[in-house]
């Protein structure tokens, strides 16, 4: 594909995103653990997959391998700067994920993840245990994380796009 992407001359011009939408819905814990390799023992493991992101404009570039928690609430934050697409990040709850904002996945059940740790179920892991944590920075994390819950579940139900473009 991308080899006749180039001979067409529209390579720098074409961008391919491939990414899941869910987990295989139905498999049992034993069948996703045989699946992942790994025990899916939570929403975090049990959710997690890949995202397949080119564009002939990023071919110049070794490979760009994301490694900081991400979620599909960040592909079209991503695709927009991408696309040199005008957009007001505060309207997105997700980020670029080429940009320098702090990693933030979470779930609709409050559940969240960082370069710093995971929270689910009113407890707090830390990704290194050697790394000291910022004052408040779970207590912050879980606002933030509610406020964006908030925002995702009003945005549709207040008709808040068109309140904002009219």
């Amino acid at each position: 594909l991308v080899t006749e992407l180039e001979n067409k001359g529209i390579a720098d011009d074409t961008v391919i995103c491939i990414s899941t939408d869910h987990f295989p819905y139905g498999l049992e814990d034993n069948e996703l653990t045989e699946l992942y390799g790994y025990k899916a023992d939570d929403t975090f493991k049990r959710d997690h997959s890949c995202l397949i992101l080119w564009c002939g404009e990023l071919e110049k570039y070794d490979p760009i391998i994301v490694s900081s928690p991400t979620f599909s609430l960040d592909i079209l934050p991503t695709l927009s700067n991408l696309f040199g697409t005008e957009f007001d990040s505060r309207l997105m709850p997700g980020r670029d994920v080429f940009s320098d904002a702090p990693a933030l996945v979470f779930t609709t059940g409050y559940a969240w993840k960082t370069d710093y740790g995971t929270y689910v179920n009113g407890k707090f892991t830390p990704t290194y245990e050697e790394f000291e944590l910022p004052e408040g920075y779970v207590s912050s994390i879980k606002s933030i994380v509610s406020n964006k819950i908030l925002y995702c579940r009003n945005a549709p139900e207040c008709d808040y796009l068109r309140y904002l473009f009219g």
